[in-house]
């Protein structure tokens, strides 16, 4: 997402936050439309990131948006993200089994029962989010998070105490809290760790990556590029054994209710076996992968530098 504001160190933190949520926003309505087209799958993409972008900014730095406002429109951005979720998900699992198609050199048409059943539960799921997105519901709820937004700052007497801190007074612990959760959930990860531990790794990795982004300027460029791109190397890997689990669990269910009739059973069979095998094999390489790469978050090197960084700034 391109950034599309800039920040100041002298900012009040309910200046900085309109700032970043309401580019968030405008990234969001940008892709409405084109998701409800369903012509491209990055509409669909973008539209997600801007969302759940949203929703780490409110639940890592509270107490800048009074937290009735945070009750109101929270579970908005919630719904949002479940609901589109499925979507990508198969937008994903088409695009990596065509990939392992041809890495393994199957013939088309023996992996066809599963495809078929990604097409048609990816039709399914497409206007179900079409329809909530031209819903007067959804509108509503855009318009009225926009109109809060443009109140920003100045709200009142209700305004939170921390709303009116420098940016960097908040900025900076957050980001320090962020990155040492990730360290203790993290402490003793390795390649035999449970798939809901690195699950969970991963959106962390996320949330911290966003806070990095959303007040890099703040900070010195380079130092938070070189923080933010070792987080991408232990979360891309993450990402992708995530996806390779949603994937697996998706063949087990299209070759459950799928058939076809225009290959034999025992060559669709044989063809995603071959699959499973090599899927199950990438997770155990990507298990191993993420320990190596996640060690490099967790040196003392790194803690000392993400603390001389962030704090008293």
């Amino acid at each position: 997402m391109k950034k599309t504001y800039a920040l100041s160190s002298e900012d009040r933190a309910d200046v900085a936050a309109s700032k970043i949520l309401a580019a968030l926003l405008e990234a969001l309505r940008a892709n409405v439309d084109g998701v409800i087209e369903g012509a491209d799958i990055e509409y669909l993409h973008d539209l997600r990131v801007a969302n759940r972008r949203t929703r780490t900014f409110l639940s890592q730095i509270k107490g800048v948006i009074p937290k009735p406002v945070v009750g109101e429109f929270a579970p908005h951005f919630k719904r949002l993200g479940a609901l589109t979720g499925p979507c990508r998900d198969l937008d994903v699992a088409a695009f990596d089994l065509d990939r392992y198609r041809q890495q393994l050199e199957i013939d088309r048409l023996d992996l066809a029962p599963v495809q078929q059943f990604l097409e048609n539960r990816r039709g399914t799921e497409q206007l179900l989010v079409a329809s909530e997105l031209r819903s007067a519901t959804f509108r509503e709820f855009l318009e009225n998070w926009a109109r809060f937004l443009q109140s920003v700052p100045g709200v009142g007497e209700e305004q939170p105490h921390v709303a009116s801190l420098r940016v960097t007074d908040v900025a900076g612990p957050r980001i320090l809290r962020a990155a040492k959760r990730i360290r203790k959930r993290g402490s003793g990860a390795s390649a035999d760790s449970p798939a809901a531990l690195l699950h969970r790794l991963r959106i962390d990795g996320k949330k911290l990556r966003y806070l990095l982004e959303f007040f890099s300027d703040l900070y010195p460029p380079t130092t938070v590029a070189g923080f933010i791109n070792d987080l991408k190397q232990f979360q891309d890997i993450l990402g992708e054994f995530n996806d390779t689990r949603v994937q697996l669990a998706l063949i087990e269910e299209a070759m459950s209710q799928s058939a076809h009739p225009s290959v034999s059973a025992q060559k669709t069979l044989a063809a995603v076996d071959r699959l499973k095998s090599t899927m199950t094999h990438r997770q155990r390489q990507l298990r191993v992968d993420f320990g190596a790469r996640f060690e490099c978050f967790t040196s003392d090197e790194s803690r000392k530098r993400y603390k001389k960084t962030f704090r008293n700034h």
